[in-house]
């Protein structure tokens, strides 16, 4: 059996093809992490552009003045020391209609903290809403009780209450989201986290690295079809016992070593460039309404778990395909088309069904939801318990590779030979 393995691992490894399918994926996937480290750039407080490693330590800069506990008294006396900068007449917009900071002070006050305070101001912004002139906390009314945290869960009210047209949550649902909701803890912790928010919004680029080992492995079974090794290897001894196994369990190392180096050079890139402060700083640093009580840095395992799920499941519906077709050509039609075709269909506003399906669906799944009004919320009621869908997508994609394994096995062990 262990030589049955070698020979099967070698054969994929050694494979031309192989080797310049897993080559191209490498410099994509090199380059494509690589293009927000390249193009990262930064208005300094003159409003001048800097760009590449000086960007970043500066945006480092600029992000560690807010850093710190959240707290209401905080919050309150930032926006009070923002809302200040209106009183001076040479801070004002002379052109604007509307209440607006000119062009110095926007750039020396409150460009280089914008994130901050698009943190700030979204939490009293309507769910999936956008306030780019920040109207929210220039005219915000600081004399009245001010609770940050209370209007965190008044927003998450608003969106677990909304009418959808054909779409709206259960009240199972809503317990679930607002039990789940009271057990992120408070008050938050803010800080640098650009290399983390930046990563967890390139992940799904590793479906690149996916799709690129499912080729890989699409003639696992189909090639010795092609090449009519087919009737002498099922007539073997252990053609169809111990040779289907070492082939599975080939595919299956040989995947997830070429992805592990896939995962440690896309995010590897991203960290060493942005550097990893700000790993212990809860998701909520991305979207103060995020339903789940995680880190950045356990958002983001947790998500590389999901693309590590998302591929196994791949390979296990590629091997399928493999053994009950005579050509490779269709198992990679198949799956280019699985793992592709989800990016080009929409979100219905319509039908939550549809909706629940696709994001389930292979590219869709490869995407964090962690930081996302919509994505985040999405449930799935079943009887009586509601599960989010970072559960759903794991276990959905875990079923579908110890499915998919046996009946693998079955479909090479039922080939008759031409």
């Amino acid at each position: 059996m262990k030589t049955l393995f070698t020979l099967e691992l070698k054969k994929l490894a050694k494979k031309r093809m192989n080797i310049i399918v897993i080559a191209v994926c490498f410099v994509l996937i090199g380059i494509l992490f690589y293009l927000p480290v390249s193009q990262f750039v930064v208005l300094d407080t003159d409003g001048k552009q800097i760009s590449g490693i000086e960007a970043i330590s500066m945006d480092k800069e600029f992000s560690n003045t807010y850093t710190g506990e959240l707290t209401n008294e905080k919050i309150k006396a930032d926006i009070a020391e923002y809302q200040a900068l209106f009183d001076n007449p040479e801070n004002v917009s002379k052109d604007s209609t509307q209440k607006a900071l000119n062009d110095s002070a926007y750039f020396k006050y409150f460009f280089p903290y914008s994130d901050y305070w698009k943190l700030i101001n979204g939490n009293y912004v309507a769910p999936y809403a956008y306030d780019s002139s920040f109207s929210a906390i220039t005219n915000m009314d600081l004399e009245n009780d001010f609770d940050f945290y209370a209007t965190r869960d008044e927003k998450v009210n608003t969106l677990l209450n909304q009418d959808y047209v054909d779409w709206n949550f259960s009240d199972s649902e809503k317990t679930f989201w607002l039990n789940r909701m009271s057990s992120v803890s408070t008050p938050y912790e803010y800080g640098y986290h650009t290399g983390w928010e930046t990563l967890l919004s390139c992940l799904e680029l590793f479906v690149i690295g996916i799709i690129g080992i499912c080729i890989c492995v699409a003639g696992t079974f189909s090639g010795e079809y092609q090449s009519g090794a087919d009737s002498i290897i099922l007539s073997s001894r252990y053609g169809k016992s111990k040779l289907v196994t070492a082939k599975i369990l080939a595919a299956f190392v040989y995947s997830l070593c070429v992805f592990t180096l896939f995962i440690l050079t896309g995010c590897g890139i991203q960290l060493i460039a942005f550097g990893t402060d700000g790993w212990n700083l809860p998701v909520q640093v991305l979207n103060t309404i995020a339903p789940y009580h995680l880190s950045l840095l356990g958002a983001t395992l947790l998500a590389i778990t999901t693309l590590y799920l998302v591929m196994i499941g791949m390979i296990a519906f590629t091997l399928l395909l493999s053994a009950k077709m005579k050509s490779s050509v269709p198992v990679l039609a198949i799956i280019v088309l699985a793992m592709m075709l989800p990016m080009f269909l929409g979100i219905s506003e319509t039908n939550g069904i549809w909706n629940r399906i696709l994001v389930l669906l292979p590219y869709r799944a490869a995407q964090p939801v962690f930081s996302d009004d919509f994505y985040g919320y999405f449930g799935y009621p079943l009887g009586g318990l509601t599960f989010d869908v970072v559960t759903v997508r794991i276990f959905v994609y875990a079923v579908i590779a110890l499915i998919g394994i046996p009946f693998t096995r079955k479909a090479w062990k039922k080939h008759q030979v031409a």
